[in-house]
């Protein structure tokens, strides 16, 4: 299966599956597909939680086992992290230049990172310690 095979999955809050995910359950399922590797399944943290604080500890935890990849050593199935009210959008490098995500909204698209509403947002890559 290729990154490709994603686009026009379903956005669902909180989804998890093929029926329908968010941008981190899109990362879960493609690494777990893809990769063979489980993603902690962190959004019922996230939604339960109301202090800020609290919710940043969650997120810098799970990125533990992430290291942060300069532009010019990202490879395919790299994450995306993007600016976003609250917690951070991700997406999943699909080739150079492009990544595969999903918005509220909207189904699971690949788009070019150098898109002006991408560009301006993007925070950073990340590789996971196993791959």
């Amino acid at each position: 299966m290729r990154l490709q095979d994603y686009v026009g999955l379903p956005f669902a809050e909180r989804g998890r599956g093929r029926d329908g995910v968010d941008c981190w359950g899109l990362a879960c399922l493609v690494y777990a597909e893809q990769l063979g590797i489980a993603l902690p399944h962190h959004a019922e943290d996230y939604v339960s939680t109301a202090d800020r604080e609290t919710l940043q500890r969650l997120i810098a935890e799970g990125r533990s086992c992430w290291r942060e990849i300069p532009c010019d050593a990202v490879r395919a199935f790299d994450l995306v992290e993007i600016s976003n009210v609250g917690v951070p959008h991700v997406g999943i490098v699909a080739g150079a230049g492009l990544m595969l995500h999903i918005e509220a909204g909207s189904d699971a698209v690949i788009e070019r990172l150098s898109s002006p509403r991408i560009a301006r947002r993007l925070r950073g890559f990340f590789r996971h310690e196993s791959r």
